[in-house]
């Protein structure tokens, strides 16, 4: 546990106060509509004496937007952003930011010119060669379609939120910490028997494997299949100079980047550049097979089937598509593909016979995994197991019978538990446990772990501040909304 953590410590020590996304090529996107009357054209809502643009709006929208479309690799849609509410949690955050800006204007805090280009020159996404560089800062704000002005008022509102943070920062104090680490270091002193679930002792009753289907069928589906028509498009060979390579380059020099975010040189990105600028140009020839094929002045080469959970293919670039349509041509193999959908099956429940190899599975596990937990549970009382001796969340050691992931997967379980003596019902094992010894603090590790216990000790304390502070704004501050779904 402690191991993971202190691996982790940057992603532990909670943004409690506000959470900067990158906002480089989030785009906008479409959502909602405004009630709004002529006074309150340019606002969503007012907040205490502050009103909240559109602009502002839009930017936390497509900055959330942008958060959950990375954490699912590209996968979340317009859909899945309307069925979760994404308009609805953007404007919570803002109004919540908003009260904390009414809060901070209340206490006398502000933001000068000074504070906000200070900002910007330190930024490294706006740095070339560890320097400012104005095209590079006016390009990202390009490419994210927001202005200078628009921009540099939203940074003057963080500017602003963490200053009113840095003024409300608690530290946590020697209590705190130890309090923290005894929960984080009680060790257990413990003796315990591995028992191993056994599937074949498992006698399959035809009638309970139908009926388990029946419970569970939609469990159990074919695969979308798409069959469909291509043109593959082969790299062009570009025979391009230094210089027009060049001008490439630092047309889209934002793109070419280490594996520490910072900016390659165009010597250092050269591989690079030349396989894009050939990539652009055979895009072009892509296009125009595209348009005849689409005009029917074309035919596809060749056709090929793909299963939606083809790791060869980029099936993503199917999910929207019907019968016959022709899609825009995508990057494949080095090349481009255009592709005119012939059918999409779409996945099916399976018969009884086709799921029965899978069923019978899961029944076994059912069956042979309620034995085991009945057996467990019977030895709880006359286990004699071994002392393993004193362990913490951050043990690492080996135990006959399980591996290295199943013990930690007890210990984490075990100090969930509020009872000396137990079981814990694992994969396909039960571990009957005693806990015979307890020690509650380990001064030891709180000194090796002291940084990471006093970083999370801060982040909870100002945790429950900040909510603190939030529920008494909301008595506070008034709150008028001119937007709807």
């Amino acid at each position: 546990m402690i191991t993971w953590m202190q691996k982790h410590k940057k992603y532990l020590v909670i943004t409690i106060w506000i959470s900067t996304i990158a906002f480089v090529g989030a785009g906008f996107v479409g959502w909602g509509a405004y009630d709004m009357n002529n006074n309150r054209a340019k606002s969503v809502a007012k907040v205490g004496d502050r009103s909240i643009s559109i602009q502002e709006f839009q930017q936390t929208y497509s900055e959330l937007y942008a958060y959950y479309s990375n954490l699912s690799n590209g996968q979340f849609t317009q859909e899945k952003a309307d069925e979760m509410g994404l308009d609805k949690i953007a404007l919570d955050k803002i109004i919540q930011d908003t009260m904390l800006l009414n809060f901070a204007d209340s206490l006398g805090l502000s933001v000068t010119n000074e504070d906000m280009i200070a900002t910007i020159i330190a930024d490294k996404n706006f740095q070339v060669n560890g320097k400012f560089d104005r095209a590079t800062y006016e390009e990202a704000l390009r490419r994210s379609r927001i202005s200078p002005k628009d921009y540099e008022n939203g940074l003057k509102n963080k500017i602003l939120l963490n200053k009113l943070f840095s003024a409300l920062n608690l530290k946590a104090n020697t209590e705190d910490i130890d309090m923290l680490g005894s929960s984080y270091f009680m060790q257990d002193r413990v003796s315990i028997q591995v028992l191993k679930a056994d599937k074949t002792s498992v006698s399959i009753d035809e009638n309970e494997l139908k009926e388990l289907w029946e419970k569970t069928k939609n469990n159990y589906l074919t695969k979308a299949k798409y069959d469909m028509d291509t043109t593959f498009i082969e790299p062009v060979k570009v025979d391009a100079n230094e210089t027009v390579l060049m001008e490439f380059y630092e047309e889209n020099r934002g793109e070419y980047r280490d594996s520490s975010d910072k900016l390659l040189s165009f010597t250092d990105a050269l591989e690079s550049v030349k396989k894009d600028f050939a990539l652009k140009n055979t895009r072009k020839f892509a296009l125009e097979e595209y348009l005849k094929i689409k005009k029917g002045e074309s035919n596809p080469t060749s056709s090929m089937s793909v299963l939606e959970d083809s790791t060869e293919f980029p099936v993503a670039e199917l999910k929207d598509a019907k019968a016959g349509d022709v899609l825009k041509p995508f990057e494949y193999k080095n090349g481009y593909l255009i592709v005119k959908l012939k059918t999409v099956a779409t996945p099916q429940v399976m018969s009884y016979e086709e799921a029965k190899a899978n069923v019978i599975k899961e029944y076994e596990k059912i069956k042979s995994k309620g034995a085991l937990e009945a057996k467990a549970k019977s030895m709880v009382d006359t286990s004699n197991g071994t002392d393993i001796g004193f362990i913490s969340r951050d043990t690492r050691k080996s135990v006959n019978g399980l591996s290295d992931a199943e013990f930690l997967e007890f210990v984490m379980r075990l100090f969930e538990t509020t009872n000396k003596k137990g079981y814990i019902v694992l994969e396909d094992k039960a571990v009957i446990y005693n806990i015979m010894e307890q020690k509650l603090l380990d001064s030891n590790k709180i000194k090796e772990y002291n940084e990471l216990l006093t970083k999370n000790a801060d982040a909870i304390k100002n945790g429950q501040l900040g909510q603190d502070l939030l529920m008494a704004l909301q008595k506070r501050y008034d709150v008028e909304l001119y937007y709807k779904r």
